[in-house]
């Protein structure tokens, strides 16, 4: 019997919880208008497409004053331009982007029925802001956003079209929301070849620096310096440079029209580099360096719009001019020697000898000296050592030309099979360098007087040639 009493207890306890249940909720639906924002949740309303667009090649025109006054259109060969910045070059795929955010939108819909005077209000839809699109069969939509909902990221908004109220997430307001940022092309540099690029030049401070000209060959390019010296140039090097700069993307957007550029220093741009194909030039201009010192302020493409691009993809701005250029004065193929004079006479060091290269289809026999070498693998490594030792005689910097030469510390006069001869020269500049001369031409700069003096393990012309006569026992 007390069993029976306990669960008769227990049914009743839990008639009364769920008629309890059932009063609140009816008090507190009663107490709900379906006018009220924060009434009912995303989750309970059916979600659907804001826009009934099947692709964005479908929109023909875009508008939105949000952040900026876009005005989108295509023109006759349906390619997209910007009229209130008809000056802009636009970049396609930023606007493909927005276009395609805009016909994926997917909102639940919080209210359906007359947008009246009162919905607005409460809404707090905007009267003033908009995205406006039209379609290429005449179908218009104009959206509207109003309130965020209070604890949540999302915003109403308003299809004046489609009588409804959406809950647009803040994700998607961004992302359908165009601005002049997105018009704009964040890759530096846009060349249709990349391989027809012709010059480069570079101006620091606004003083040129550097001159490039490259002459194709086959599939690649031989470029040729032609200030501030004129030298056949680092194809290697520029080619790395050209592969960078071509890839540099701009990492935030500053300021849009400029009309002040020397705040970012960009008055007058502490590096300026300018790259010309068969169609025209680009170019890249860097100020000042953000405070927290990780990019520089740039503009580029003759526009005021100023961007920054970061310092850890600039490796090559500080590139001395050497680096472009080839700084060996002689660099024939070995192939191509016949004999080589030699001449030192740098300080207590007298020495002349030379070194002939009698080579054919398949084999070769050399000469020090007039006397030719035995066929012993060490002796022919330490005659090729003296060889690279000499074509180690390269431009370490550059200066203008001495006023007088000082005494000559070396000559090399190398005779090619083909008929030439080349002499390079070293006249002594300072105790440590020596001026450095091309059949009497100066070649714009000096290498250091080590260069001669150094033992074997470094490539001294001297100390190489030691090793050669230690090792063959010639003379």
């Amino acid at each position: 019997m007390k069993q029976y009493k306990t669960t008769i207890i227990s049914l009743i306890v839990i008639v009364i919880v769920v008629a309890g249940f059932f009063i609140i909720s009816a008090v507190l639906d009663r107490n709900k208008t379906e006018d009220d924002p924060a009434a009912g949740t995303a989750e309970e309303a059916k979600s659907e497409k804001v826009f009934n667009i099947e692709s964005v090649g479908a929109i023909s025109r875009y508008e939105c004053n949000i952040i900026d006054n876009i005005k989108l259109e295509r023109d006759s060969s349906d390619d997209w331009i910007c009229t209130t910045y008809p000056d802009l070059t636009l970049n396609e795929s930023g606007i493909v982007s927005g276009l395609n955010s805009v016909k994926q939108c997917m909102a639940p819909i919080v209210y359906e029925g007359e947008i009246t005077d009162e919905i607005l209000k409460n809404y707090e839809i905007s009267q003033t802001q908009y995205i406006k699109l039209q379609l290429k069969d005449g179908t218009e939509y104009t959206l509207r956003f109003g309130m965020q909902k209070p604890g949540t990221a999302s915003y109403f908004a308003a299809v004046d079209q489609k009588n409804k109220i959406y809950l647009i997430t803040s994700t998607y307001k961004t992302s359908i929301t165009i601005t002049k940022e997105n018009l704009l092309h964040t890759k530096i540099f846009n060349f249709n070849d990349e391989g027809k690029i012709k010059n480069l030049e570079i101006l620091k401070s606004g003083e040129q620096f550097l001159f490039l000209s490259a002459e194709p060959r086959d599939e690649s390019r031989t470029w040729t310096m032609k200030m501030p010296l004129n030298r056949p140039g680092n194809d290697t090097h520029i080619e790395e440079v050209l592969s960078a700069v071509t890839s540099l993307y701009t990492t935030d957007y500053i300021e849009g029209d400029c009309e002040d550029l020397s705040k970012y220093g960009l008055q007058t741009p502490a590096y300026v580099l300018r790259l010309t194909d068969n169609k025209g030039t680009q170019s890249l201009m860097l100020g000042n360096k953000v405070p927290e010192g990780d990019a520089y302020y740039c503009v580029f493409d003759g526009n005021n719009n100023v961007f920054t691009v970061a310092t850890s993809v600039l490796t090559f701005v500080d590139d001395s001019v050497l680096k472009y250029m080839n700084t060996s004065i002689f660099n024939r193929m070995y192939t191509e020697l016949e004999l080589i004079e030699i001449d030192i006479t740098c300080g207590e060091i007298r020495e002349s000898f030379s070194m002939k290269f009698d080579i054919w289809d398949d084999g070769e026999q050399l000469y020090f000296n007039g006397t030719a070498l035995p066929d012993e693998n060490k002796i022919i490594r330490a005659f090729r050592r003296i060889n690279t030792a000499l074509y180690s005689l390269d431009l370490v910097g550059l200066a203008p030309e001495p006023e007088t030469k000082g005494e000559r510390l070396i000559a090399v006069e190398y005779h090619t099979n083909s008929g030439e001869t080349i002499l390079v020269e070293g006249f002594r500049r300072d105790e440590t360098t020596m001026s450095l001369y091309e059949n009497g031409q100066y070649c714009g700069g000096y290498e250091y007087i080590r260069q001669i003096t150094e033992a074997n393990d470094n490539y001294g012309i001297v100390g190489t040639l030691e090793n050669f006569r230690t090792l063959s026992g010639m003379n």
